[in-house]
């Protein structure tokens, strides 16, 4: 699916799904192209091949924002690191800065997963860190340059946070996985365009993550110019329909019950 809008940002679905594969969904990581360059929100399974299938020059990633440290959000950051590192190397790519930015504890959760691992530790020899910038955010502005900010907020999901991103002249709020919190509704104010988890229907409820009816209820309080619905598990292939129909009402504008691979251009 492909839809034209009239700024610079455009939004590619690299995974719409959970860590349980469907047809068309798998994973959880969304590309914005804009002019500052490529934003990839979470980085989860098959993200780096997605990449490729798109042709997309991995030189590209500026930022990386991950909502939360769940494997199925972050598994393709070390290979990316990786990946970076080689080419660097090899090409002489990879010269620009890599901002990544994560909530409480990521600088422990890299120093986990690079030194103390002693099977990874040879991933510091191949110093994939070089010019790569982890920044530790929680609550309020984590970035602010001219036309662009990026603020998060914390969820109610597992030392989670959620994003504001403010950039080719749009607001964006990606809520990463969480319950319906109080904290992303208030962030979300006035935003264009909303991209929020919905996990299950509300008959089948499972951890901290949003079902079906809960996320019309954030959408009926937010009144976003466009909704993009994610983080779908199998049990909600046979509502994608219904689930459309009743956002769309909901909040009046634009909806998206998104599929990998999805753009959105806007």
């Amino acid at each position: 699916m492909s839809c034209r809008g009239e700024s610079e940002l455009r939004i590619i679905i690299l995974g719409a799904g959970s860590i349980i594969p469907t047809k068309n969904r798998f994973g959880s990581s969304i590309l914005l192209e804009t002019s500052l360059g490529g934003i990839l929100l979470d980085i989860g399974p098959g993200t780096i091949e997605k990449l490729r299938r798109i042709g997309l020059d991995p030189s590209m990633i500026s930022k990386i924002l991950i909502t939360h440290f769940h494997i199925d959000h972050v598994s393709d950051l070390l290979p990316f690191l990786k990946m970076r590192a080689l080419i660097r190397k090899n090409y002489g790519k990879f010269e620009d800065v890599l901002d990544v930015y994560g909530p409480k504890g990521l600088n422990d959760f890299v120093e986990d997963l690079l030194i103390k691992n002693r099977f990874l530790r040879y991933l510091v020899d191949l110093d994939v860190l070089r010019d790569v910038h982890l920044h530790e955010c929680w609550e309020g502005v984590v970035a602010a340059k001219k036309k662009f900010e990026i603020r998060s907020v914390p969820v109610e999901h597992f030392n989670g946070v959620a994003y504001r991103i403010r950039v080719d002249g749009v607001d964006l709020v990606y809520s990463g996985d969480t319950t319906p919190d109080e904290r992303l509704i208030r962030m979300a104010e006035d935003v264009d365009i909303l991209i929020h988890e919905c996990s299950y229907p509300s008959s089948r409820k499972l951890g901290k993550h949003t079902t079906d009816e809960e996320l019309i209820e954030i959408v009926s309080a937010i009144k976003p110019r466009i909704v993009i619905a994610v983080h779908l598990y199998p049990e909600m292939e046979e509502r994608i329909q219904s689930l459309k129909e009743s956002l769309t009402k909901a909040s009046g504008g634009l909806v998206y019950v998104a599929s990998d691979m999805d753009v959105i251009e806007v």
